[in-house]
């Protein structure tokens, strides 16, 4: 203190300053003296120093731009800031809040870092003065009516990790100047109206671990530059306009733990490089167009897997018996496909399945109580050429045997017996219940839908019901909601 303050701690002066006054003065008083009032002083600085943090306020620039962005999304009802944005404990900064505003204030002066906008029904276009907030690293702007093109200033918040533009109306191209966010961990702009391809410039966002683009409306191929984002953990990508091969390159993403890619124009067959996937717990692959068959190789060391759905992939060849010993496997879904042979004897030791929709396909032989598992809870095996009897007592579990020769005491007791396999419905029931022409098995996609609709709602509520919320079918897959 004293080197800091040399004019007020002389230490010479004060020392003859005492002995003229005080002749009983001695260097004891003297030291006293000084540690008491560089006590003092050192309170002074300390003081000062907390005014200073105390008085620490948000940059000018972006307290006027937060309070543009407000006004013109007519959030003054939700978020009137009468204050700093930034002053601490503020209520609009907790987990739960919403709007929510974080900030950073571990410089002399703080700065807005989080901005949540989640499913308030805002409207209208992105003002410009959100793109001020240049240190921004979360903004969720989810779930709202927000539209008009996601602008190309988005660029600039090049300290951005969360991104969320999702469930919106945006329009338009996705812009290239997403590229520049390359610090980007989870982008989301699915659900939107949006045109055109994907930038190549998203190659740049290697860090990326979570992309959610299903339902955005961009079409075209998948960049082979894609293959850059290696790190992606989640991609979500379902019910989109893609063209040409589905990728190669997918199988080079050993960190991913969920793939959706249904409803798409993606050609087959399924590459033998998704082997490596090995750390797949959801994967929903469907409707793939082209003419060559995939195959169920590629799952031998998926053993991660809890829900697989592969519907109408053109998938040949018998289902492997070591798929029953996926100990976390729930949900499987391999209906609509070119499978033949016996549904595994082995998947009566199934100890985890709970769902097993296998119908449309070419599988032969006796359905018998002994492939049912315990833990199964609804069983679709319609359009197949199986025999054999519905066990009496099935466990309490929904089976689907339409289009079938097995023997099921519930469609022979009721007038659905004229949709099994090879049956003329005309032979049974007059025109007034159903139509003239012959019910063959040979039937139409699009038919075997709409009776999988009807059947399922009649006789298997809760397979409807698990069907749709398990599986999350997107709209423009081969589901049963077509009808």
């Amino acid at each position: 203190m004293l080197l800091l303050f040399p004019k007020i701690f002389n230490i010479p002066y004060l020392l003859l300053a005492c002995q003229e006054f005080q002749p009983s003065f001695n260097l004891n008083t003297v030291r006293v003296f000084d540690l008491e009032m560089g006590f003092l002083i050192f309170s002074v600085v300390v003081i000062w120093v907390l005014g200073t943090v105390s008085a620490q306020t948000t940059d000018p620039l972006e307290v006027d731009a937060l309070n543009k962005i407000i006004d013109h999304w007519n959030l003054r009802g939700k978020l009137n800031l009468t204050a700093d944005p930034c002053i601490k404990n503020a209520t609009w900064a907790s987990e739960t809040a919403n709007p929510r505003i974080v900030c950073d204030c571990s410089g002399t002066v703080c700065h807005i870092t989080h901005l949540k906008i989640y499913a308030l029904d805002i409207s209208g276009e992105i003002p410009q003065e959100l793109f001020l907030l240049t240190e921004l690293m979360d903004l969720n702007l989810n779930q709202n009516v927000l539209n008009g093109s996601i602008p190309p200033a988005i660029g600039k918040l090049s300290k951005m990790q969360y991104l969320a533009l999702g469930i919106n109306n945006f329009s338009g191209p996705v812009p290239a100047d997403l590229g520049n966010l390359t610090k980007l961990l989870s982008l989301s702009f699915g659900s939107n109206n949006l045109q055109g391809s994907l930038p190549s410039e998203m190659r740049n966002l290697t860090s990326l671990q979570q992309l959610y683009i299903d339902s955005s409306g961009v079409s075209g191929p998948i960049p082979q530059e894609f293959s850059n984002l290696k790190s992606l953990q989640t991609l979500w990508a379902s019910d989109n306009g893609f063209t040409g091969k589905l990728p190669e390159f997918l199988g080079t993403f050993t960190e991913l733990k969920n793939l959706r890619l249904e409803g798409t124009n993606l050609e087959g067959p399924i590459p033998s490089s998704f082997s490596a996937l090995t750390k797949l717990e959801d994967l929903r692959i469907g409707d793939l167009v082209g003419t060559t068959d995939s195959s169920l190789d590629f799952l031998e060391n998926l053993t991660s897997l809890s829900i697989l759905s592969l519907r109408n992939c053109r998938i040949g060849g018998q289902i492997p018996g070591r798929l029953s010993t996926f100990s976390s496997l729930k949900i499987m879904d391999l209906s609509f496909n070119k499978l033949t042979g016996q549904i595994p004897a082995s998947f009566k030791d199934f100890s985890s399945l709970q769902y097993l929709y296998l119908g449309s396909n070419s599988l032969s032989g006796d359905l018998h109580s002994g492939i049912i598992a315990s833990t199964l809870v609804a069983l679709d095996v319609s359009f197949n050429p199986l025999t054999g009897n519905v066990p009496l007592d099935p466990n309490h579990v929904s089976i689907n045997t339409v289009g079938t020769s097995i023997n099921d005491v519930k469609l022979n007791n009721d007038k659905l017996h004229c949709l099994q396999r090879s049956t003329k419905c005309r032979d049974r029931y007059p025109s007034s219940i159903v139509p003239s022409y012959q019910f063959q098995a040979q039937i139409t996609l699009n038919v075997k839908l709409c009776i999988y609709k009807f059947l399922l709602q009649l006789h298997f509520p809760s397979t409807v019901e698990a069907l749709n919320k398990s599986l999350q079918m997107t709209p423009n897959s081969t589901t049963i909601q077509k009808c």
